[in-house]
């Protein structure tokens, strides 16, 4: 059975839709717990892997630069990326795959907590017939600023939102993961951290939540569907 490869920094952000979606495709999911101790793939497992998934986290790239683990996970990128081996990064996923390919990663002003537009720039064969504007889920203190070379394909207000890096390597600085239960998770563990702009304890959130997430849903199949499509991985 086809393998692909997850790398989960932590028990708070699974693979969620994204890993449904690769499992109703018949792909075995090698998932690495970081968080628990689990290694890295070694060349051998990337080489025999379709496609690579680096997921998101808390964690802040800018308060450890100097994390061996993050660094070890960023020279398995660059080699991925190196490889046209199909990777995708989500959140810290995609700030990690940017820092590989030469880009930066530094604080936004403030903290980016919602439902927002994002806007086609270009499209290539992972946004195919994807809706020209569709909102998505952002949560994330720090921003991209994607290296020389790579092409940015969506933004919000010019703040890179989809990128790519190489011929097959994807960053999604939004969570087109997100279900139900993983969005209730996050908010009941960032009670009090919310900030002012979210000072009813996340009410508003989860009300336009239940307006969005069946076309976020829909989104996040479209992507992996052209992801597979990308990785020439084909449902039986």
């Amino acid at each position: 059975m086809p393998t692909v490869v997850v790398l989960q920094h932590e028990a708070q952000s699974p693979p969620a839709l994204i890993g449904e979606y690769l499992a109703d495709a018949r792909l075995d999911l090698d998932v690495r717990h970081l968080d628990r101790g689990d290694p890295l793939p070694g060349a051998g497992e990337v080489r025999s892997a379709v496609a690579l998934v680096t997921l998101g986290g808390r964690r802040r790239i800018g308060d450890d630069p100097g994390d061996p683990l993050l660094a070890a996970e960023r020279e398995l990128l660059a080699a991925a990326a190196a490889a046209a081996l199909p990777t995708l990064g989500v959140g810290l996923g995609a700030q990690q795959l940017c820092l590989a390919a030469g880009g930066d990663v530094y604080p936004r002003a403030a903290l980016d907590l919602g439902w927002e537009p994002i806007e086609f720039s270009a499209r290539d064969a992972f946004v195919a017939g994807v809706h020209p504007r569709p909102l998505v889920f952002s949560w994330r203190d720090d921003t991209c600023r994607p290296p020389d070379g790579a092409l940015t394909l969506a933004d919000t207000d010019g703040d890179p939102q989809i990128f790519r890096v190489g011929e097959a390597a994807w960053g999604l600085q939004f969570h087109p993961e997100l279900d139900r239960r993983l969005l209730r998770s996050w908010l009941r563990d960032a009670q009090g951290a919310l900030g002012r702009e979210h000072s009813d304890g996340g009410r508003a959130l989860r009300d336009a939540s239940k307006r969005e997430l069946l076309r976020s849903a829909m989104l996040c199949g479209e992507l992996m569907a052209n992801f597979l499509t990308v990785a020439r991985v084909r449902e039986p």
